[in-house]
């Protein structure tokens, strides 16, 4: 036996706990979305959500807008967008279609995440790494990430005024 596979079994046995942990999680992770291209295309959606949360975190601390309710409510979005794209993986296969309802839900969901994350990005400060075509494209969206700052900070303010007075 050579030393990796070696270190890979000796690890499985030192530690019983995490291999059953994740052997279930991957069980559960393969009912949801199976394997190949839909598990591929939810570990990319994932993916964008990651960097749609931590540009959203970035921008939102470099303008002074962090607000936990408003995280708290992204996160109930994205366990509800996720369990829509498993609903619609699961119908796919109860009618034997070719990922029709996946897709459908996968593209209708992950295009306004890419429209946010970009949006970010750009608030946050890192928009020279984007191309100009790009910034046009989601310039709606960057008004109004920028319109709902705005908002907050002024909110902020009149709060913090109201707290001195």
């Amino acid at each position: 036996m050579n030393n990796e596979l070696r270190e890979y079994v000796n690890l499985l046995f030192a530690n019983p706990l995490a291999g059953s942990v994740g052997a279930a999680l991957l069980g559960v992770v393969n009912f949801m979305y199976g394997t190949g291209i839909t598990l591929t295309a939810i570990l990319i959606f994932a993916g964008l959500v990651v960097l749609d949360w931590l540009s959203g975190r970035a921008a939102s601390r470099k303008d002074g807008t962090m607000a936990s309710e408003y995280g708290i409510n992204g996160t109930y979005r994205v366990a509800f967008i996720m369990g829509i794209l498993f609903i619609a993986y699961r119908v796919d296969l109860a009618l034997d279609l070719p990922y029709v309802c996946f897709g459908y839900f996968l593209i209708n969901f992950g295009e306004p995440m890419w429209r946010s994350m970009t949006a970010n990005v750009y608030r946050a400060g890192w928009h020279v790494w984007i191309p100009k075509g790009v910034l046009e494209r989601v310039g709606d969206e960057i008004a109004h990430k920028n319109a709902r700052a705005n908002k907050r900070i002024e909110e902020l303010r009149n709060y913090t005024d109201k707290k001195i007075n």
